[in-house]
């Protein structure tokens, strides 16, 4: 089961996966599921997993704040009319 790692001020607290029984608010049927520390209220059928997110790289972080960018429209338009 996984475990997650979470900053509390001055410590790290390990939050660990549980299995929960419990009846399925929608379908109305017994049914287990694997979550952190909160009971579920539907089953994996009813409301299925989210899928996981992929975080960019520090690289791509790090280029894209390093990176020159255009300004907006209205600040462009204001600067094009104070050259002239």
């Amino acid at each position: 089961m996984e475990s997650k790692e979470i900053f509390v001020k001055a410590h790290v607290r390990v939050i660990r996966q549980k299995v929960y029984r419990f009846v399925c608010k929608e379908c109305n049927l017994v049914s287990e599921r694997i979550c952190f520390p909160s009971q579920p209220l539907y089953c994996e059928r009813c409301r299925p997993p989210k899928p996981k997110v992929e975080k960019p790289s520090n690289e791509a972080v790090v280029k894209a704040q390093t990176t020159k960018r255009k300004p907006p429209t209205k600040q462009r338009a204001a600067a094009a009319r104070a050259k002239k």
